[in-house]
């Protein structure tokens, strides 16, 4: 079945097939009730010729090659766009800090190195696609924006528009609400502000293509200045950002090391809590962490080092008390609020580096 374009473009090619001149058909086809960019478009789709028949222009089609080089572009600005926001939240959040963050102090950091990932990945490979797509342009300069191009680009202007509603929206329930504290408007502005700077972007080239309606044959005109602007903004807004992220983290290697004797005290809170299930189930202290793993309701899988192999080291000193060793790359961070109790009790989460030894006594059960 027919379309409504197929069937207007059927109608313009036979009327120029007829002699019927242009002016006469836009006016034919605004009485009968087709806007003015519809006949514009239909009859742009034929040029103007001296043979009797109408000759059709040749349309721009999109190939494979310009499909994934658009569609990876896409990807990776969307990326480094809500890296980007990320890292300004996490940012925004160390500013102005909020009792409720020290319950999330934990994560910050992870979600900075995901930003940092994101950003580091990402934009190498948008200035990869966006140069061989201007590549592309270059051969061709008569060429328009490619039909992927263009759903693509609306596409991205629909998703940047509905974020930026959404956010005023929410902005304004806050404001009634009484909740619209520096922090939160900050952060909102800064959704408006990538959002923005993205849909800006592609509605640039997208009001370029609308400027030909009615110049069929024209090159597409060069982008304005102020798009070169932002897109050299915007990159030095996502380095800054990474600058900023970076400046927050270790390094790697520190990373790593803090890591393990995360590890590490994560091994030690398994076998106290093994050794308190033991206790509790026999009426006394295992003799040794092998007697953990021999019996299968106190299974502990890791009782070494996960660097040296060495066992940690275990060993009783009263009937409810004992002693738990391990040696530790780093000094621990500051303490930050844990959901557990055996580690703010046995102060598992304060050794400085090399070998440290905790007390640790086992709680007594209340009697029913």
């Amino acid at each position: 079945m027919a379309t409504a374009a197929d069937q207007l473009t059927s109608f313009v090619r036979d009327c120029l097939a007829r002699g019927v001149a242009r002016g006469d058909i836009t006016r034919e086809l605004a009485a009968a009730g087709w806007s003015e960019r519809e006949a514009t478009l239909a009859l742009d789709a034929f040029a103007e010729s001296s043979l009797p028949v109408p000759v059709p222009r040749k349309r721009v089609s999109s190939s494979a090659r310009d499909a994934f080089l658009h569609i990876v572009a896409m990807v990776a600005l969307f990326n480094v766009a809500f890296a980007c926001g990320s890292i300004l939240f996490i940012l925004i959040e160390r500013w102005l800090p909020l009792p409720i963050d020290a319950h999330w102090n934990g994560y910050w950091k992870s979600s900075l190195r995901w930003g940092v990932a994101h950003i580091m990945v990402s934009l190498p490979v948008l200035w990869c696609a966006q140069r061989a797509v201007n590549r592309d342009v270059a051969r061709n300069p008569v060429s328009r924006l490619t039909p992927v191009y263009r759903f693509l680009a609306y596409l991205a202007v629909l998703v940047m528009a509905l974020v930026m509603l959404g956010d005023l929206v929410y902005v304004v329930f806050s404001l009634l609400q009484g909740d619209a504290t520096p922090r939160f408007l900050l952060k909102a502005v800064v959704v408006l502000a990538v959002a923005g700077v993205v849909s800006l972007w592609y509605a640039g080239d997208l009001r370029r293509e609308e400027s030909l309606a009615g110049h069929a044959g024209r090159p597409l005109p060069p982008p304005p200045a102020w798009r070169g602007w932002l897109g050299r903004g915007g990159v030095a807004a996502a380095l800054a950002c990474l600058v900023m992220a970076l400046a927050l983290l270790e390094s790697p290697l520190r990373a790593r090391l803090l890591r393990l004797d995360t590890d590490r005290v994560g091994d030690m809170e398994t076998i106290s809590r093994a050794i308190e299930n033991y206790h509790e189930r026999r009426g006394e202290l295992p003799a040794s962490l092998d007697d953990l793993r021999a019996d299968p309701r106190t299974f502990v899988r890791d009782i070494d080092d996960p660097v040296t192999g060495t066992p940690y080291g275990y060993r009783p000193t009263g009937p409810r008390t004992y002693e738990l060793t391990a040696t530790f790359d780093l000094e621990s961070p500051p303490r930050e609020p844990h959901n557990g109790s055996a580690e703010s009790r046995d102060g598992f989460f304060t050794h400085g580096p090399g070998p440290r030894t905790f007390t640790i006594t086992v709680p007594e059960k209340p009697q029913p």
